[in-house]
């Protein structure tokens, strides 16, 4: 009994002493080494001492001082990593004061006997390594079974929007890596939502240099964000992967899946997906996102010096077509990618096949301006559209020594695709009273290729800084399309019966082969430690042939001269060019300009045997360019730069070819058009604080036009649009953007907003007469990110769109345009094995001047879960859009047109799927919250 009180005393004493404390203090500290030099920029984290998790992250200040603000007054475990020194860590009690000033904190330098030391206790939740911030994958938990993308939510100082996107210092992660090799053309959202978080070790983060500086061993200032996914050891033996299968309500069905097989020097993935929900990839948007090695064409394409003065002409094909979620879509794809990595060599090599098939259903509105009246054009459209894509790449990068490397590149792009397109039109006049309609049946077939191949060599001189580079490419493109026209216009108001119908029932067949050749030099000469002297030379051959032959099927396939043409057309490009770059301690500064030739030679003729009109023609330019940035030591970045910009006009606009598949809107190509020629200024400010995570972005764009390409148009009484390609001076462009972000409360709830406005002139000449197209385009957006326990992931956010449009030929149809949204989603683990996912989507559209109001929610949820041993097995039931109100709506305006589409598209259903991971996920990984 005597024993008993005296327990209860001492924990009646003990609650007291407690209740005493404060709830909240400040904890503060300076870290120093051995030798009592003040250690600045090194990590300090508070962990929670039960299973080490991140609480709350510091970086200490330039006298080694740090200091965690309003933190719960609780036991805690600091931790302090700095490059080179041994990992210190100490365990921190409860406080009895507002301030807990632990004092200075030695930490000791990594010594050779300290190194086996240093492995055993370096793992800390992340760590700040110069530009390089690198997360522990364990010590941020996130329920069994999540994506990669699901683990980068929790990290600070990333981001991951409704899309996939993600972002790191609120600037975009361009490319990803596995291991430091590429995974499928370093898209992030092709690693990001395929692999499982619980394949990861670790998530770094970095600033990679432009591929010019790898190139030149001279710093530009150019960065790109990178993440590189380092995966765990037991990850790179053996296989894993996942395949799912899923049927639903409204005979709605999927399946998808993927494999991978990685170790040290390789990585074999393979990727497949089928499906009748409007998803044209595995787990991200289109075709265009799978790259495989033609991703390189970002950042190795062989066309050296600076980007502005002029453009290169890139090979074109049909290969690739994004459906935008309208309609009802059904799709298929199946792709392969290897890398190889050992010593000097890097080799990658990708095949991918992906089918889509679009059934489209949409009406639209739309209003053209002109002088004194308008006109309206009221459209119903069926389209039945099939593409099917092989694509096949390599890459092979070898390093001859340590001063040559090659890398050889190919490509080849094989397409085919039928379309079918049936429309209803009515034209109404001014007093919105019908006076024309048309019927269009129109169907094409088409099938192309693309072949390409290109090679790069890369020397460095002994002298520090001076290199040599030099590359050549060859490019193959060619396409067979043929076209079946068929329409039927009915003038209403016509009393003449010979004019009342006109039909038209026309085949085309068309012919276009290009080839190119190109090649580019580099040279760079060391002038002092600091500066550099630049010399480039690019060269560009790009010949096609067009045979175009028009039948008229209601006269018995005569052949129709005034629609046909025989085009054949040779550019060449030419550009010499210099500059001097400043180069020391963060701050780059470059001076340099070009010269360039473009030497167009074609003819034209309706056909090979008729008599051709000739082009030979010439254009030269003068293209000077500025640019420079300051890395500061407090993790600021500033940027600007100047470019006088020529763009030698499209191949297509220069074909003197009638397009009148659509009898009401007729294009006709121009010969004699000219480059366009511009001025552009853009500046940009970065800001990062390691301490906090928080981070401003503005940026701000100016271009001003001298000559653009417009298409002007000629509308007759029947409204009929006539346009053709025009040269025309004036217009100008300005976009200023902000995006700022800051964690609220460190590691658990992270906010971010951005701002943008964009201002823009567009001329134009609607029946001979200027029109001067203004918009205005304000927008903004706020984004929270809630992750409060490792079984819980809530992310809110909204954005308001504005947009002006003023017409100068007609200022009372100025228009103004609202688009609202609001996104919640939500993830919970709300027991054991039982999981629980939603979304809820507004969007709202608002025209008042057409008296147009559209709001639309959309809800989405699923339960799932998880079987067998290692949790290998996961069950999921889904329901799409519950309220069943989703539709497609587009508005926009431009030039002297505004317009409305609305779609119809996939809405309510209910789908049941089964999900196999062929490694599941573990007890042990569970335990750690994976």
């Amino acid at each position: 009994m005597q024993k008993l009180l005296l327990s209860f005393l001492f924990g009646l004493a003990a609650f007291l002493a407690q209740a005493q404390n404060p709830t909240r203090i400040r904890i503060q500290g300076t870290v120093q080494d051995t030798t009592g030099e003040k250690l600045p920029a090194a990590t300090v984290m508070l962990l929670q001492p039960q299973d080490s998790s991140l609480v709350s992250y510091a970086v200490t200040n330039t006298n080694g001082a740090f200091e965690f603000k309003n933190v719960k007054n609780n036991p805690y475990l600091l931790k302090i990593s700095y490059v080179g020194y041994l990992p210190y860590q100490r365990r921190i009690a409860a406080s009895a004061t507002d301030i807990n000033d632990i004092g200075t904190l030695k930490i000791k330098p990594i010594t050779k006997e300290l190194l086996e030391v240093v492995i055993q206790t370096a793992k800390a939740p992340l760590s700040i390594k110069g530009d390089t911030i690198e997360y522990d994958a364990s010590s941020f938990k996130v329920p069994t079974g999540s994506t990669v993308e699901d683990l980068l939510r929790r990290l600070p100082g990333i981001e991951v929007d409704v899309d996939g996107n993600v972002k790191a210092q609120g600037k975009d992660i361009k490319r990803v890596t596995v291991d430091g090799k590429t995974f499928f053309g370093g898209d992030p959202k092709s690693a990001t939502k395929n692999l499982g978080a619980e394949t990861l070790s670790k998530v770094q983060v970095f600033n990679d240099k432009s591929e010019q500086a790898k190139l030149t061993g001279i710093d530009d200032g150019k960065r790109e964000k990178v993440m590189n996914l380092a995966l765990k050891d037991e990850f790179k033996k053996g296989a894993f992967g996942k395949i799912t299968a899923a049927a639903g309500t409204e005979d709605r069905w999927a399946t998808r899946g993927n494999y991978n097989r990685f170790n040290q020097k390789e990585q074999f993935s393979v990727i497949g997906y089928a499906n009748n929900i409007n998803e044209t990839g595995v787990n991200w948007e289109d075709y265009g996102e799978f790259k495989g090695n033609n991703s390189f064409n970002d950042f190795d394409n062989g066309d050296f010096g600076f980007s502005s003065g002029g453009n290169f002409y890139y090979m074109t094909s049909d290969v690739v077509n994004n459906f935008d979620g309208r309609g009802f879509t059904k799709n298929a794809g199946v792709g392969v990618n290897y890398n190889y990595s050992h010593e000097k060599t890097k080799f990658n090599t990708s095949y991918f096949y992906n089918q889509t098939r679009l059934n489209l259903d949409q009406y639209s509105y739309k209003q053209t301006f002109l002088q004194n009246s308008s006109f309206y054009n009221l459209d119903t459209t069926a389209q039945n559209n099939f593409r099917g894509n092989h694509s096949i790449n390599m890459r092979l990068e070898q390093n001859l020594d340590s001063n040559n490397t090659l890398i050889t590149k190919a490509t080849a792009r094989f397409s085919g695709s039928d379309n079918t397109n049936k429309q209803y039109q009515r034209y109404l006049n001014n007093d919105k009273i019908a006076e024309n309609t048309l019927n269009i049946d129109n169907g094409s077939d088409l099938s192309s290729y693309t072949v390409s191949g290109t090679a790069i060599y890369r020397h460095k001189f002994k002298k520090k800084g001076r290199s040599f580079a030099a590359s050549a490419a060859a490019n193959i493109s060619s396409s067979d399309e043929t076209q079946n026209l068929s329409s039927i216009t009915k003038y209403l108001t016509s009393t003449d019966p010979n004019a009342q119908i006109r039909a038209i029932r026309q085949l085309n067949d068309n012919n276009n082969d290009q080839t190119q050749l190109k090649s580019s030099l580099l040279y760079l000469e060391p002038l002092s430690k600091k500066f550099y002297w630049e010399t480039f030379y690019n060269f560009s051959s790009d010949h096609r042939k067009v045979y175009r032959d028009a039948f008229n099927r209601l006269q018995s396939d005569e052949r129709m001269d005034s629609l046909s043409t025989y085009y054949t057309n040779q550019i060449y490009y030419n550009r010499v060019g210099s500059s001097v770059r400043y180069s020391n301690s963060g701050v780059n500064v470059s001076v340099g300009a070009a010269g360039l030739r473009y030497d167009l030679e074609g003819s034209y003729a309706p056909s090979a045997s008729l008599p051709s009109s000739h082009i030979n023609r010439n254009f030269t330019a003068f293209s000077p360019n500025i640019d420079a940035s300051i890395e500061t030591d407090n993790n600021m970045y500033l940027s600007t730069s100047y470019s006088f910009n020529v763009k030698a006009p499209q191949l297509n606009d220069l074909q003197p070819i009638v397009n009148n598949s659509n009898p009401y809107y007729v294009t006709t190509g121009n010969p004699d058009l000219l480059p366009e020629r511009s001025h552009n200024f853009n500046f940009s400010i970065n800001k990062f604080d390691p301490s906090t995570f928080s981070y401003l972005n503005f940026w701000i764009d100016y271009t001003s036009y001298l000559s653009r390409v417009v298409y002007n148009q000629t509308i007759d009484p029947d409204f009929v649009t006539y346009t053709r390609p025009e040269n025309i001076s004036g217009g100008y462009s300005l976009a200023p953007s902000l995006y700022a972000g800051i964690p609220i409360v460190k590691t658990k709830l992270k906010f971010n907003m951005n701002a943008g406005y964009e201002l823009g002139e567009t001329p134009t000449f609607i029946n001979s007469a200027r029109n001067n197209t203004t918009s205005n385009n304000y927008n903004g957006g706020l984004g929270f990110s809630f992750t409060p326990t490792d079984k819980l992931i809530l992310d809110l956010g909204g954005n308001l769109t504005y947009n002006t449009i003023d017409y100068s030929i007609q200022k009372s149809q100025n228009q103004k345009i609202w688009n609202r949204s609001a996104r919640t989603t939500l993830k919970w683990n709300f027991y054991k094995k039982f999981f629980f996912e939603g979304n809820f989507n507004y969007n709202s559209y608002e025209n008042n001047r057409l008296d147009f109001k559209q709001n639309i929610p959309i809800i989405n949820a699923s339960l799932r879960k998880l079987f067998l041993k290692d949790n290998k097995l996961e069950v999921r039931l889904a329901a799409f859009d519950l309220l069943n109100k989703r539709k497609s709506i587009y508005q926009n305006g431009m030039q002297n047109t505004i317009t409305q589409q609305t779609a119809l598209t996939l809405a309510r259903y209910f789908m049941l799927s089964v999900s196999y991971n062929l490694r599941g996920y573990s007890d042990k990984l569970e335990k750690r919250g994976h």
